[in-house]
C-alpha cells in the first residue's frame, strides 16, 4: 500500500525532527565510524570474512540511507501538497 503525501509529509517531518536532536547526531557519528572501521577491516580481511563485512557496511549504510529517503520523500510530499 503506497502512502498519501501527507503520510509521507508527516513521517518526513518526525523523521527531520529526530535528526535535529543531539542524540540523533551521536548515533549517526557511531553508524560512520562502525562503517568506517568495516571499510577498513574489509581492506585485510581474509577471503572468508569478506561477505561478513561487506554485509555490516550495507546494513549501516542502509540505516542513513533510510533517514535520507524520509527526507527526500517529505520534501517531495510537500510539494505536491502545495501543488493540488
Amino acid at each position: 500500500m503506497s502512502k498519501t503525501n501527507e503520510e509521507k509529509l508527516e513521517q518526513g517531518q518526525r523523521v527531520w525532527e529526530m535528526t535535529q536532536t543531539e542524540g540523533w547526531q551521536i548515533i549517526k557519528s557511531q553508524i560512520e565510524a562502525e562503517a568506517k572501521i568495516e571499510t577498513d577491516d574489509l581492506l585485510d580481511c581474509p577471503d572468508n570474512e569478506i561477505k561478513e563485512h561487506r554485509g555490516a557496511i550495507k546494513a549501516y549504510n542502509k540505516v542513513l540511507s533510510m533517514v535520507e529517503t524520509a527526507q527526500k520523500e517529505k520534501v517531495e510530499a510537500a510539494e505536491a501538497v502545495r501543488n493540488q
